[in-house]
């Protein structure tokens, strides 16, 4: 079993850990992962979404950008990645809520910093199948910076990473990093957030328009 590795990333607050799990981890977690209920491309509760999502803990709306229901605690399988998390004092408390997004290639996610008021001061996501770039762009300056997310790494952004930098990830199929071409295939991606409040009233979206506002990638 490799040892997990701290990748320097040149991003205050940014902390990179490549080889988090193992592929045999990977491989049990991805099992679980699709014996789940996708939601997106017309499925509830997200049905505008262009990429398949599943929510653990807590429903959260993209459209709408907010909770609308509370599911309970983390399933199994996704708590075994927590614990990882505690004992390695990336956490000190366990978060409470978890979205699995599965990106096909030619899918991304635009430029944005998880909403502050809603989610608490660390994001944490878990890289599966296949590699990406995610770019960080400093809000104030624009200066941007590009971190290779292999599969089995954990990345996690807090302090200036989490709230004064924005992050996305390209739509494109063929990406390079220094001297790497990196072929996008499909990907799957655990993060890991603490919501912060909730009402205790659970919500349903209104049905999608085609003239909505807000569009998904």
């Amino acid at each position: 079993m490799k040892e997990p590795c701290y990748v320097p990333t040149g991003i205050p607050g940014l902390l990179l850990i490549e080889d988090f799990i193992t592929e045999e981890e990977e491989a049990e977690l991805m099992a679980e992962v699709e014996r789940g209920e996708w939601s997106g491309q017309g499925s509830g509760p997200n049905p505008e979404m262009k990429r398949r999502t599943q929510h653990y803990g807590y429903v959260f709306s993209y459209r709408y950008r907010r909770v609308m229901s509370k599911l309970g605690p983390l399933p199994e399988h996704v708590q075994v990645v927590v614990k990882r998390m505690l004992d390695l004092g990336v956490l000190a408390l366990p978060p409470n809520s978890c979205i699995v997004n599965e990106y096909q290639p030619g899918q991304g996610i635009m430029p944005h910093i998880d909403a502050p008021t809603i989610f608490g001061p660390k994001i944490i996501s878990l890289s599966l199948l296949s590699p990406c770039l995610m770019t960080f762009e400093q809000v104030k300056t624009r200066e941007k910076h590009d971190v290779l997310l292999r599969p089995r790494s954990l990345v996690v952004m807090t302090e200036a990473s989490r709230f004064d930098y924005k992050h996305s990830i390209s739509k494109e199929l063929v990406e390079r990093f220094k001297k790497l071409t990196i072929e996008r295939g499909r990907r799957v991606s655990l993060t890991f957030r603490t919501i912060l409040s909730w009402d205790g009233k659970d919500s349903s979206p209104d049905p999608p328009t085609l003239d909505s506002p807000h569009k998904c990638s």
